[in-house]
């Protein structure tokens, strides 16, 4: 099956009058590979989103500024609220989950599972996507300084094991891990705040955990844990986790991992803590990963097939 990439490029070599690249994540060389395809008599607006701790993540590239700059007819606009992906050329367009990320285009190894549908901008839903959209900004100096500035001081920051850093924003902690052991609630809790069909203790670590992970409101399931997922990958310690899964993560390892980021925590704490980061990893990764129902071991689901 060709990659989303190459779809990409296949639909943009065709633009004659216009092209719209709309994802929340761009990294440069990609960026650079897709408007090469571009002729240069066409113009093209280019939409993202810039977060200091994505950009200090390393999940988006901030180059990506320089390099429309020096593309003739191209601009770059910014939307902080932005979680759609979307690739028009003229009356034809493909949208779906797919950033412009090499894991995300499948090019590379390890590639994301993600989902492009071809579509028309005369849509009905593409229409409104494209209206929202007109509420972003133009990307500028002084903004790309102040997210420059941002990301290298999380960058800088180093982290004693356990210790909990957070940006100027107060909400993203660098060594954040989830407190609510319900995770198939989350969603509930996060659409109806003042329920009362959940337990009152998963209710107040669903909503910590939902206000430390910053999920914008108004957001259907699907989008929800979508969102979660992404979120989870920038969280440094949650994501040094799961990227132990394709090789098999014990439950052993992941006591180990959580000790290490909690040495204050008694022994009873840390397993606690490791199934409850188990339990979202089988919630918000179950595409990808579960759980070994003989050994408890994290895998990936496409080795056991």
């Amino acid at each position: 099956m060709i990659a989303d990439g190459e779809r990409i490029k296949a639909l943009l070599e065709k633009a004659e009058h216009r092209v719209l690249l709309c994802a929340p994540f761009i990294k440069a060389k990609v960026l650079q590979t897709i408007l090469a395809v571009v002729p240069e008599s066409v113009p093209v607006q280019i939409i993202t989103r810039w977060r200091a701790n994505e950009v200090a993540s390393g999940v988006s590239d901030l180059d990506v500024f320089h390099i429309v700059r020096r593309r003739p007819n191209t601009e770059l606009r910014l939307l902080d609220a932005l979680h759609a992906k979307l690739y028009l050329a003229d009356e034809e367009c493909l949208l779906g989950s797919a950033n412009l990320t090499g894991s995300a285009l499948g090019w590379s190894k390890l590639s994301n599972i993600e989902i492009l549908v071809a579509a028309r901008p005369t849509d009905a839903d593409v229409e409104f996507l494209l209206k929202r959209l007109e509420a972003s900004h133009l990307a500028t100096f002084d903004v790309l300084s102040e997210i420059e500035k941002a990301a290298a001081n999380l960058q800088a920051i180093t982290l004693d094991e356990g210790q909990d850093i957070l940006d100027e924003n107060h909400t993203h902690k660098l060594a954040w891990l989830p407190r609510c052991a319900a995770p198939d609630k989350l969603y509930h809790v996060y659409k109806v705040p003042e329920t009362t069909t959940v337990v009152e203790e998963t209710k107040e670590d669903g909503l910590s955990d939902l206000k430390d992970l910053q999920i914008q409101p108004g957001l259907l399931e699907a989008e929800f844990i979508e969102t979660v997922r992404e979120t989870l990958r920038l969280m440094p310690m949650f994501s040094r986790i799961i990227e132990e899964v394709p090789g098999g993560l014990t439950d052993q390892r992941g006591v180990e991992h959580i000790g290490k980021s909690r040495p204050s925590l008694a022994k009873q704490d840390v397993q606690e803590q490791w199934r409850i980061v188990r339990d979202w990893i089988a919630t918000f990764f179950h595409e990808e990963f579960e759980i070994a129902p003989d050994s408890f071991v994290t895998r990936l689901k496409s080795q056991h097939r």
